[in-house]
């Protein structure tokens, strides 16, 4: 089938205990970066699992909570504030907070998501410093630009344009014990999957298709975004839990493996996100 739509660059996953969800993920076979800081006005700290076909799952914490910069919504375009709104989450549950698209430029993608009608924001640029493989240290510098649903008030889509990638990329962090190579699908729990396909759709043109229980929305060549109601999401993850309270959910991840006997595992066990493997070749 021909992409469309737009790859999918990562998942964060916001977890209360970085040390802790880093052991865990470390502990089912992923290789992880060192823990790196980023900017005081972002208030937060992470370990990415990088892959081979160049996406990733970001372990993420709020360790600096009284630096963070707050959202500005009274400013034009409005300031969303990454660090805020995963504080926010954190009070509520461990889990995906953000789901995030590859960019080559983020502000066009911004005047995207704005001609079409998207709630979008300012845009965001910031550095931090990555640890080479070697020990070496390096700056590493990125750009993000936001959109949000008011369907979803506790899932934030954005964009991440990488201004150093000779710097980020590494393949001695893109190796795994469980031979995972990349990010298949991201599973979203929804009351009303046609509706928030809809709009993850409308981001950059992913094509929609029913799938049991739900929509599917094309992301690239390889990837979607697999809207399903909270009781499929049950029955994939047994401890998953919906909250109406909350809406919709970011709720776990397809990786691609080329290991047969890996077996799923649950949110419970994962810092809030399941995490299913799909057997596949790595993509050449």
């Amino acid at each position: 089938m021909t992409g469309t739509g737009r790859a999918i660059d990562h998942v964060v996953l916001a977890t209360r205990d970085l040390d802790g969800a880093a052991g865990i993920y470390q502990s089912v076979g992923f290789t992880l970066t060192p823990r790196a800081a980023h900017t005081d006005r972002m208030g937060t700290s992470n370990r990415l699992a990088q892959f081979v076909e160049e996406n990733f799952i970001e372990l993420l914490e709020v360790d600096r909570p009284a630096t963070l910069v707050p959202h500005d919504l009274s400013q034009a375009p409005p300031f969303f504030s990454f660090g805020a709104f995963n504080r926010d989450f954190l009070d509520r549950r461990e889990g995906v907070s953000m789901l995030v698209f590859e960019s080559g430029n983020a502000r066009a993608d911004l005047a995207r998501f704005q001609a079409a009608g998207t709630t979008a924001y300012a845009p965001f640029d910031f550095d931090r410093l990555a640890r080479l493989p070697g020990g070496d240290e390096v700056t590493v510098s990125f750009s993000l630009g936001f959109a949000t649903s008011p369907d979803m008030p506790h899932t934030a889509f954005f964009v991440c344009q990488n201004r150093a990638r000779e710097h980020f990329w590494k393949p001695p962090y893109q190796a795994h014990a469980n031979r995972a190579t990349g990010l298949r699908a991201v599973y979203l729990a929804s009351p009303e999957p046609q509706r928030d396909a809809a709009f993850i759709g409308s981001l950059f043109g992913g094509e929609l298709a029913a799938i049991p229980d739900g929509m599917s929305v094309r992301c690239g060549e390889r990837q979607e975004v697999r809207v399903l109601a909270p009781e499929a999401i049950a029955r994939k993850d047994p401890s998953f839990r919906a909250d109406r309270s909350l809406g919709p959910l970011l709720a776990g991840v397809a990786v691609r493996t080329e290991d047969a006997g890996l077996q799923a595992i649950p949110s419970e066990r994962a810092c809030g996100m399941f995490l299913e493997w799909i057997v596949e070749p790595a993509a050449t």
